[in-house]
């Protein structure tokens, strides 16, 4: 991200990056969001469990939850070592999927929108919270999403807000286009 053909800009620090990056995935998504018609958020997907409308809300739970997680790797290590043993990947995904669907069940475009900017914020402030030194603080991470698996910094654990974001920005893009196409 930072602009290396020019010696005179300042390196930016791994925390900018990673603040930019987030609020370039908050513009993303917004800019999805528009760009998806209300009468879509009923299409299926390629996850039988969720329709378009349930995506966009699942979408805002990698930011939702990463303060938590960033606790986990800060000072609770031990706790990811244990929870695979209590929480079974089918549990993970069962709860996962119910969670989206249940929350997601009717929504409008004002809620998709008010429910990422409280995930938008929370991840700002888990973000705040971090000491410049503990970027690259790591944990393994369970195998429940291929995405924020095996050995885990805190610096790639805040890149996975975008990297969740683009792993089903890029499905709902399909199936809309696909719909208009029709």
């Amino acid at each position: 991200m930072t602009d290396t053909s020019n010696p005179n800009t300042p390196a930016l620090s791994t925390r900018e990056e990673l603040r930019r990056e987030i609020e370039a995935t908050r513009t993303a998504f917004h800019q999805l969001l528009d760009s998806i018609p209300v009468d879509a958020y009923s299409l299926p997907t390629d996850n039988p469990a969720w329709n378009v409308g349930q995506v966009l809300y699942h979408m805002s739970l990698a930011p939702r939850l990463l303060g938590e997680d960033a606790k986990m790797i800060r000072g609770q290590s031990r706790l990811l070592r244990v929870v695979p043993a209590i929480v079974p990947r089918r549990l993970f995904d069962w709860v996962n999927k119910e969670w989206t669907r249940y929350r997601g069940r009717n929504p409008s475009r004002a809620f998709l929108a008010g429910e990422y900017d409280k995930a938008h914020a929370a991840a700002l402030r888990a973000l705040a919270d971090v000491d410049d030194a503990d970027f690259q603080l790591r944990v393994h991470y369970p195998d429940w999403d291929p995405l924020l698996a095996g050995e885990v910094t805190l610096e790639r654990l805040f890149h996975y807000v975008k990297a969740h974001f683009d792993s089903h920005a890029g499905q709902l893009r399909q199936i809309v286009a696909e719909q208009q196409d029709s």
